[in-house]
């Protein structure tokens, strides 16, 4: 049995995260959250509150939330020489701490129902957004509050995920690629995925195809090389060529000569008997003939007599 060897197919595929242009973002807006104050709940609903409210500002990329300040707001208030936590007084509180917004929360009750007022203020111009609602159970402040921070800052935006760029390489090109079973290309390919598990699988006509996982971490660059097996194909043997069957042309017998020959001869001693057996004698009788076995008397074997 012959073999044919193929050269080792090489793979090679790099993670690389993508990172930002060269151009700068623009500086993020300062966001000074205070506690969420109330005189109808207790601490461990306040601190919830006040955690709920930063977690949903640091969703808004064009915001930097800083930190909580430890001190309550109404002491912030006398700190600041002010009378009530109006637009003027958030907007002293704010310039203080080197904020450009500032959020204040304020849970009320009043009529069985709980009343929510925020105050959003731009610590410049003093400009104040205060949207206000209420809900009739504790356990939906968290989400009406989430609610009346989207009615100030808009809906909540949609995070673009952190894409890696992925090279596959393949000694030789022109290998067929594919991802979780949808083609992508023949190799080099280039392509950018996000964070997750993939199954690659790598196919060449004359090579066997490998299937491996590629493991995507956003913010993690990770790079990998795989060889592969060198594949040995036996290569079938050549079948012989069948003998070319020779056609043996037959001919009907009663195109023979020797069918023919017999044929002359049966109907020559044929009309000789019927012309000797025949033949009318001169008074009319017919004629005999008799035979002898003498050779000596051969000549005189038909006789012809009336």
């Amino acid at each position: 049995m012959r073999f044919k060897t193929f050269p080792a197919l090489m793979l090679a595929f790099l993670l690389v995260p993508i990172t930002a242009g060269a151009q700068e973002a623009p500086p993020r807006t300062k966001v000074l959250p205070l506690r969420v104050s109330s005189n109808r709940l207790g601490t461990e609903d306040l601190k919830a509150l006040t955690d709920a409210v930063t977690a949903k500002l640091a969703k808004y990329p064009t915001y930097e939330v800083m930190p909580v300040p430890a001190d309550d707001p109404m002491d912030m208030l006398v700190d600041a020489g002010c009378v009530e936590l109006d637009a003027e007084c958030l907007s002293t509180i704010g310039a203080a701490k080197g904020a450009d917004r500032v959020l204040y929360t304020e849970v009320s009750e009043k009529d069985g129902r709980f009343q929510v007022l925020l105050r959003f203020v731009d610590v410049k111009t003093k400009e104040a957004r205060s949207p206000e609602g209420g809900v009739e159970t504790r356990e939906k402040l968290g989400d009406f509050v989430a609610l009346a921070l989207e009615k100030v800052l808009g809906p909540e935006p949609v995070k673009e995920p952190v894409l890696a760029k992925v090279d596959i390489e393949t000694q030789p090109v022109g290998a067929e690629v594919y991802l979780n079973r949808d083609f992508v290309g023949l190799t080099p390919v280039s392509l950018r995925l996000k964070d997750g598990t993939y199954d690659v699988r790598i196919s060449k006509v004359g090579y066997r195809d490998e299937t491996f996982p590629v493991q995507v971490e956003e913010g993690r660059p990770a790079s990998k090389t795989v060889a592969l097996a060198v594949v040995t194909v036996p290569v079938a043997p050549t079948p012989a060529r069948p003998e070319p069957r020779r056609e043996v042309a037959s001919t009907p017998f009663y195109k023979t000569w020797w069918f023919w020959t017999a044929v002359g001869a049966a109907v020559v001693g044929a009309g000789t008997t019927a012309y000797l057996l025949t033949r009318p004698g001169g008074s009319g009788t017919v004629g005999s003939g008799s035979f002898t076995a003498d050779p000596a008397q051969a000549q005189l074997d038909v006789l012809l007599r009336q």
